[in-house]
């Protein structure tokens, strides 16, 4: 199965989760800034890395999954891109991953595991990429304190609940909010997802001024806002 963009095309079938609206808004909405390293968490078949490679034309990225097979389609779809000399698939957890490098990155994105308390699909691998019982909140802010550079940025997307409880955790961890953007679906919706973007405390200052908008998907005739055809103008053909 293929999916196609504006600058690269990908396949989507082995990995553990497919491509999603969720990916393409995280991809979209990552800090307008030069980042250099970046860091791809749960990478899947590879859709943000590339996003990221496509955005960031001067950064090294990083794609790191526990799936075998998420890194293997992964790796395949760098390699027919015109990135590739800049993307790195490795197949290796979170905690191990932190625990051996010593670098910092600019940027970590990630469309991390959320569903806390549902109940568990039957399928190994998607229960890996959408529960936290392969990562937790409290580790991936651990790591994310260890492998931020100083004004390094974690980027992600959480249903609103989840990005309550994620940022609850991060700020006792001296890791604070600086962007917020809520997503809803339709006008008169509920919110549905909140992106994210975090970095460590600045001893330099005390400024915890978040700035804050709100991105409405569709109009009431259920055809694509404005806005959300701009975010993704880059990306999806």
């Amino acid at each position: 199965m293929e999916f196609h963009c504006k600058e690269f095309s990908l396949n989507h079938t082995k990995s553990s989760m497919k491509i999603g609206t969720d990916s393409i808004l995280l991809s979209s909405l990552t800090p307008q800034q030069n980042s250099k390293k970046i860091l791809d968490v749960g990478t899947g078949c590879g859709i943000i890395a590339l996003c990221m490679a496509q955005k960031y034309p001067n950064s090294q990225i990083t794609a790191i999954d526990i799936d075998k097979n998420s890194i293997e389609e992964a790796s395949d779809n760098f390699k027919k891109s015109k990135y590739n000399a800049r993307l790195l698939a490795q197949e290796i957890d979170l905690k191990t991953f932190t625990r051996i490098r010593e670098e910092r990155f600019d940027l970590i994105v990630t469309n991390p595991p959320y569903f806390i308390s549902s109940l568990e699909s039957p399928y190994k691998n998607r229960n890996k990429a959408r529960h936290t019982i392969s990562l937790n909140f409290q580790d991936l802010i651990q790591s994310a304190e260890r492998l931020l550079s100083k004004c390094g940025i974690l980027s992600l997307i959480l249903p609103t609940i989840e990005s309550q409880i994620f940022e609850a955790i991060a700020i006792e961890k001296g890791i604070q909010t600086i962007y917020k953007a809520n997503i809803y679906s339709k006008p008169g919706k509920e919110c549905e997802r909140v992106v994210l973007h975090l970095q460590k405390k600045q001893e330099s200052t005390n400024n915890t001024n978040i700035k804050e908008e709100i991105i409405i998907l569709r109009n009431p005739d259920n055809t694509p806002s404005q806005i959300y055809r701009n975010l993704i103008k880059d990306y999806l053909l």
